[in-house]
C-alpha cells in the first residue's frame, strides 16, 4: 500500500472528500495530458473541472462553522435570507444591544454584503448547511483558476498560464481561505477574486481595445467594493500608471478610465447611501471601525514593516521570497506588453507598501495581488524548464519533463498532510476539530421550544447556538429585571449550564427558569 493510500484509509475524511479528491486528480490528470496533446480548449475545461473538485474537497474539511469570522458570517448569511436588505446577528435581539461592538450587533454592517448575499443565496437553493455556506468560494476559487490560466496566457503564453492556474488551485492558503479555517475566510477570497477579475479585465482591454472591458473593470471593481471597501478600486492605480507609462495624460485621452469608474459608483454606492440613511448610527460606527484597522492593530494583529514579505511564505511557499524578485525580471524579459507589466508590478508594489504601513496585519491582505505573482512565478519556471529543453532535444522527454514538472508543483504545494492533521481526527490528537464537533452535537440536539432565550453560552459559542438553533443566545447570565420582562413577554429563558460552572442561587430557585447540563468544550 502506497503513501498516498495510508493518508487516507488512516484518516478521517469521509467517503465524499475522497471521492471529490479523486475526481479532482483524474480531471487534472486528464487537463494535463489534453495539454500535452496542444488541444488547450478541452484543457481548459478539465482544468475547472479539477479546480471545483479539489475545492469541493476543502469545502467538506470541516462538518461545523470555524472559529471567529466564518460563524459571524454563516449566521449573517443565514438571516439575510428573511431579509436581504438588512444584515443582522442578533435577528430578535431579546435584551438590548450595543451598535458599536460587531460582534454584538443587532445590524451587522462590519462587512460589505455581496459575499453575505451570496452565502444567503446558496442557503435558499441547496438548504443551510456548512458546505452551502462554503460553495460561493468554491465556484468563485474556480474561476480565479480560470482568469489566472487566461491572463498568463495573454501575457506571457499558453504554458505559463497553465503553470499559474496549477499553481492556484493547489495553494494550500487557498484551500482553507475556502474551507473557512482562516481568520477572513469567504469574505477574502469573495474580495481577491472581485478584484482578480478587475485585473483581468484590464488585461484584455489592453490587448483587444474592445469597449465591454471597460464596462467589467467597471462591475468587478464595484463589486470588489461591496466585498471589502475602498481597496477594490485598486485596478484604477495600475491603469493610472498604465497611462502615464503610455504619456496619455489629457482627460479626452482618459475617458475609458472615467467611464469605468462611475460604473463602479453605480455598482457600489447605492448600498453606503442606503445604509447611512436607514442605519445611520451603526453604519458610522462600522466605517470608524474600519478605518482604525490602518493606524490601530486591532484584536492583537499586528506586526513590524516586513510582515507581509515574511508571510510570503505562507501563502507561496517556503522558496517564494528567495525567488519573488528573478520571477519579476523573468516576467518583465518575457511579457509581450512593458507597459502592462509596469502596471501590474506597480499595483503589486502600491498593495505591499500599503498593507505594511498599515497597523493592523494579517497575511490575507495581500493575498489579491496572488494571481499577478503566481504568473510571476510561473514564467519563471517556464524558463527554467525551457533552458532545459535547449539540452534535451527530444521532444517527448520534453513532454514528459513538463508534465513531472506540473505533476510536482501540485504535489508539494497541496499540502495533504498538514490537510490531514489540521482537519481530521488524526490518531485522535485533534483537539479543535473533536472540541467543535461536540460543540456542534450539542447546539443541533437541543430541543427547546420555540419561545426560547438561551443564556451563559460560553465564549463567542453564542453564534453558533444561533445559527443551529435559530434562538436567541447570550454568553452572560441575564439579570434579576431582564428574567422578570422575559418572563412577561412570554419567553422561556434556557441556561446552559456547562462545565460545573457555579450558577447563583437565586436562578436555580427560580422555576421558569430551564437548566441544560452540557460539556460545552471552550478554548478561545
Amino acid at each position: 500500500m502506497n503513501h498516498s493510500q495510508n493518508i487516507f484509509l488512516n484518516s478521517y475524511f469521509s467517503t465524499t472528500q475522497i471521492i471529490f479528491f479523486i475526481l479532482g486528480g483524474a480531471f487534472l490528470l486528464t487537463s494535463l495530458f489534453f495539454q500535452l496533446k496542444n488541444k488547450f480548449k478541452i484543457s481548459v475545461i478539465f482544468l475547472g473541472l479539477g479546480a471545483f473538485c479539489i475545492f469541493c474537497f476543502a469545502a467538506l474539511l470541516d462538518p461545523f462553522l470555524n472559529l471567529w469570522d466564518e460563524r459571524f458570517h454563516a449566521l449573517v448569511g443565514k438571516n439575510l435570507m428573511k431579509h436581504p436588505l438588512m444584515p443582522t446577528l442578533y435577528d430578535d435581539p431579546i435584551v438590548q444591544m450595543e451598535y458599536d461592538k460587531w460582534d454584538r450587533y443587532h445590524i451587522w454592517l462590519h462587512k460589505q454584503p455581496l459575499f453575505l448575499w451570496q452565502i444567503a443565496l446558496c442557503f435558499k437553493l441547496f438548504g443551510i448547511s456548512e458546505f452551502a455556506l462554503r460553495l460561493p468560494s468554491v465556484i468563485l476559487g474556480t474561476i480565479l483558476v480560470l482568469i489566472t490560466y487566461r491572463s498568463g496566457k495573454l501575457l506571457v503564453n499558453q504554458r505559463v498560464g497553465y503553470i499559474a492556474a496549477i499553481l492556484t488551485l493547489s495553494t494550500l492558503y487557498i484551500i482553507e481561505l475556502i474551507a473557512g479555517r482562516e481568520e477572513l475566510d469567504h469574505n477574502d477570497v469573495s474580495f481577491l477574486v472581485y478584484i482578480s477579475l478587475s485585473i483581468w479585465s484590464l488585461i484584455e482591454y489592453q490587448f483587444t481595445h474592445k469597449k465591454i472591458w471597460i464596462y467589467l473593470i467597471g462591475l468587478f471593481s464595484g463589486m470588489a467594493i461591496l466585498c471589502k471597501w475602498l481597496v477594490g478600486l485598486v485596478v484604477y492605480l495600475g491603469w493610472i500608471i498604465l497611462r502615464g507609462v503610455e504619456k496619455k495624460f489629457k482627460v479626452t485621452e482618459n475617458k475609458d478610465i472615467l467611464l469605468s469608474l462611475l460604473i463602479t459608483i453605480i455598482i457600489s454606492a447605492p448600498w453606503q447611501i442606503y445604509i447611512l440613511l436607514k442605519f445611520p448610527n451603526e453604519a458610522i460606527a462600522s466605517y470608524k471601525y474600519n478605518a482604525l484597522h490602518f493606524k490601530t492593530a486591532l484584536e492583537g494583529h499586528g506586526g513590524d514593516l516586513f510582515y507581509h514579505f515574511k508571510m510570503m511564505t505562507r501563502i507561496y511557499g517556503s522558496w517564494s521570497k528567495y525567488l519573488i524578485i528573478p520571477a519579476f525580471i523573468t516576467f518583465f524579459i518575457k511579457s509581450k506588453d512593458k507597459k502592462l507589466f509596469y502596471s501590474l508590478s506597480s499595483i503589486v508594489i502600491i498593495v505591499y507598501v500599503f498593507f505594511s504601513l498599515a497597523a493592523t496585519k494579517m497575511p490575507s491582505y495581500t493575498i489579491i495581488v496572488v494571481m499577478i505573482n503566481f504568473i510571476a512565478f510561473a514564467t519563471l519556471i517556464d524558463f527554467i524548464l525551457n533552458y532545459i529543453s535547449h539540452f534535451i532535444k527530444n521532444p517527448l522527454v520534453n513532454h514528459l519533463i513538463f508534465a513531472a514538472s506540473i505533476l510536482m508543483i501540485f504535489t508539494l504545494k497541496f499540502d495533504i498532510n498538514t490537510l490531514r492533521k489540521k482537519h481530521t481526527l488524526w490518531k485522535g490528537n485533534n483537539y479543535y476539530t473533536k472540541m467543535m464537533i461536540n460543540n456542534k452535537k450539542i447546539f443541533t440536539s437541543l430541543k427547546l421550544p420555540p419561545n426560547s432565550v438561551l443564556f451563559n453560552v460560553e465564549g463567542r459559542y453564542y453564534v453558533d447556538a444561533m445559527f443551529y438553533t435559530g434562538l436567541p443566545a447570550y454568553n452572560f447570565l441575564p439579570s434579576t429585571d431582564q428574567c422578570n420582562d422575559l418572563t412577561k413577554k412570554g419567553k422561556q429563558i434556557v441556561i446552559l449550564n456547562s462545565n460545573n460552572k457555579e450558577i447563583p442561587a437565586y436562578y436555580k430557585n427560580d422555576p421558569t427558569i430551564m437548566f441544560i447540563k452540557e460539556e460545552l468544550i471552550c478554548h478561545e
